[in-house]
C-alpha cells in the first residue's frame, strides 16, 4: 500500500481514528491523507411550512480548528502526511477521492443511517477499494489478524486487500463458521504459504442462525482469538435502506465490532 485516506469531521474521535490510521500507515509505510469535510457556513432547516436558515459559521470553524488540532497532535512527526480541506460531505469526499488511493479509513457506525453509514455507503460501493473500519479508541498494533473464510468472491478480495497487512502480524487465525456452506480451507492455506505466511483454523458455531446474530458470532470467535484486526467480505442482500447494498449480517458487524474490520464488496 502506498496511499490511505482517511476523512474527518472535527469531531471527539478524531484523535482516536488519526492514531489507527497513523498505526496502519506505519505498518505499511503508506502515505497518509487527512480529509476535513468542512461544514457549510449557512444551513436551512425545514418544519412543517416554516423554513429555517442558520448560520454554522461559528461552530464550523471551532470543528475545523479541532481537526486540524487533531492531525497536528497525532500526524506532525510524519513528513509525508498531509491535510486537506474540502467544503463538503465527508461522502462526496469519498466518493470523488477514494479511487485514487489503496485503503479508505472510515469510522465504525454508531447507527445504520445518517453521515457516518453514508460514509461507508460511498466507501464500499463507489471507491472500489477496500475499507477500514475503526471503532472507537481502537489504539495499539496489529498482533494477530483473523481472516473470515467462507469461499465466497467477497472473502477472497478482502483476503487480496488484505495482504500487504498480513505480514506484520504475529498470528494468522482463519474464521470459518459451521454448517452449510463449508469451504476446505487447505488451498487458502496454500496461497497464504506462497507468501511465507503461515495461519492456524479455528472453526465457530454459525448453525441455524439468524443473519444478524451469524453477525455476532463472527465478532465473538475473532475477540475469543484475540484478535486486533477481522478481515472479510461485505455481504449484501439487494435491501433499501441507507446501507442499501449489505446484508444483516454484515450491518451487525459495521456497527457493533469492537475491533477494527477491513472490508471488501
Amino acid at each position: 500500500m502506498k496511499r490511505i485516506l482517511i476523512v474527518i469531521d472535527g469531531s471527539e474521535n478524531d484523535i482516536d481514528s488519526l492514531t489507527s490510521a497513523k498505526t496502519f500507515a506505519a505498518m505499511t509505510d503508506a502515505r497518509l491523507t487527512v480529509a476535513y469535510a468542512r461544514v457549510p457556513h449557512h444551513s436551512i432547516m425545514g418544519f412543517g411550512d416554516f423554513v429555517f436558515a442558520g448560520d454554522d459559521s461559528e461552530r464550523s470553524a471551532q470543528n475545523e480548528a479541532h481537526a486540524k488540532a487533531a492531525f497536528d497532535q497525532v500526524c506532525g512527526d510524519l513528513t509525508d502526511a498531509r491535510f486537506l480541506i474540502y467544503e463538503a460531505s465527508g461522502e462526496t469526499i469519498i466518493s470523488a477521492l477514494g479511487h485514487a488511493y489503496d485503503l479508505v479509513l472510515v469510522e465504525r457506525l454508531s447507527s445504520e443511517d445518517g453521515p457516518e453509514a453514508s460514509n461507508l455507503n460511498a466507501a464500499l460501493f463507489e471507491t472500489g477499494r477496500p475499507v477500514l473500519l475503526i471503532p472507537p479508541a481502537a489504539g495499539g498494533g496489529i498482533q494477530r489478524i483473523a481472516i473470515a473464510w467462507n469461499g465466497t468472491a467477497q472473502s477472497s478480495r478482502a483476503i487480496k486487500s488484505a495482504m500487504p497487512l498480513l505480514p506484520a502480524a504475529q498470528d494468522i487465525v482463519l474464521l470459518q463458521g459451521s454448517g452449510a456452506g463449508e469451504v476446505p480451507v487447505e488451498l487458502l492455506l496454500e496461497y497464504l504459504a506462497a507468501y511465507d505466511l503461515s495461519a492456524s483454523v479455528q472453526g465457530y458455531d454459525s448453525q441455524r442462525l439468524t443473519a444478524r446474530a451469524r453477525g455476532r458470532a463472527l465478532i465473538a470467535a475473532a475477540t475469543e482469538a484475540g484478535a486486533n484486526l477481522l478481515v472479510t467480505g461485505a455481504f449484501g442482500e439487494g435491501q433499501p435502506g441507507v446501507l442499501s447494498g449489505l446484508g444483516r449480517a454484515t450491518r451487525k458487524i459495521v456497527t457493533a465490532a469492537p475491533i477494527p474490520v477491513l472490508l471488501q464488496s
